[in-house]
């Protein structure tokens, strides 16, 4: 068992197609084909149903696939690993977050140190999460969300407030706190309820008595402070998510009791961490550190 075998059942495991796993790898589809099945003879076992072109992975493909893909995962970063101590990468983060206004501040601020960094940001599903702490396939993660397992490092960076907002156009708007057993009848915008923040939010306000009334759900979290600025409702709005010199809003402080979350990163413990990605740690405490010095 060698690393061209290895990788011609990985493509054709991930692609399910034998055409196109032909084609991804440059050979020839009769080559493929026999190559696999000399692999299967040399593990005495099948990795495939089969069912013309079409193919899916049996038990003992889906057990074989799984660590195979650990095995190019970490060929993946000993890659980038060489071609650092080369010289030849300007550098590539891929991120899992769901936090987008500090995402957006974070990478923003970091691309004046290193304006030739490539970025994606990768959704906090629980399959991207699994595939982050089981094998190592993004760079780090940021969420609010602390996880104890063997492979990952939680390591918090900041407690930040949450705050009501609500339109100016609102009474609520010309107070500096509020009460939320106050504000009963006052229409609601938040995400759809099977997003953490809302789970957290809704935790919170069961906590002091106090049901929101949603007046409208999304899906996508930019989306609701525009709603309040039209003044369709208030909102729930993370510190980090405050904009000070918002003309047609309010932030609130919340009186009942503390409300606040923690931000901080996941860090890989196990697979070989780039110059870019450490670059990138360092520039998140430094971030959150300034924050910390400008509310004194």
């Amino acid at each position: 068992m060698d690393l061209i075998k290895l990788r011609y059942f990985y493509t054709t495991a991930k692609l399910e197609n034998m055409s196109l796993a032909a084609k991804e790898l440059s050979i020839s589809q009769p080559a493929l084909s026999k190559a696999i099945t000399n692999l299967e003879a040399e593990l005495s076992m099948d990795l495939f149903f089969r069912n013309g072109k079409r193919i899916s992975l049996n038990e003992n493909g889906r057990f074989l696939f799984k660590r195979v893909e650990r095995i190019f995962l970490e060929v993946h970063h000993l890659e980038r690993g060489l071609e650092e101590r080369r010289g030849k990468l300007n550098g590539y983060l891929s991120i899992v977050t769901t936090l987008p206004y500090t995402f957006t501040n974070i990478v923003d601020l970091f691309f004046y140190e290193y304006p030739h960094v490539k970025c994606k940001q990768v959704p906090l599903s629980k399959e991207n999460l699994q595939q982050f702490v089981e094998n190592g396939k993004y760079d780090v993660c940021i969420t609010t969300e602390k996880i104890d397992h063997q492979n990952v490092e939680w390591v918090p960076l900041y407690e930040e407030e949450i705050f009501l907002t609500v339109p100016k156009s609102y009474i609520e708007a010309q107070k500096g706190t509020i009460d939320l057993l106050e504000i009963e009848n006052l229409p609601f915008i938040g995400l759809t309820n099977q997003y953490s923040f809302r789970q957290f939010t809704d935790q919170f306000c069961k906590s002091v008595g106090f049901i929101p009334k949603y007046r409208v759900e999304v899906e996508e979290a930019t989306t609701i402070l525009q709603l309040v600025k039209n003044g369709r409702g208030a909102a729930f709005t993370p510190e980090t998510s405050v904009n000070l010199y918002e003309d047609n809003i309010k932030h609130l402080k919340i009186r009942n009791k503390k409300f606040s979350r923690t931000i901080g990163l996941l860090k890989h413990r196990y697979l070989y961490p780039t110059k870019i990605s450490e670059s990138f740690v360092a520039h998140c405490h430094r971030f959150f550190l300034d924050i910390r010095k400008d509310k004194k």
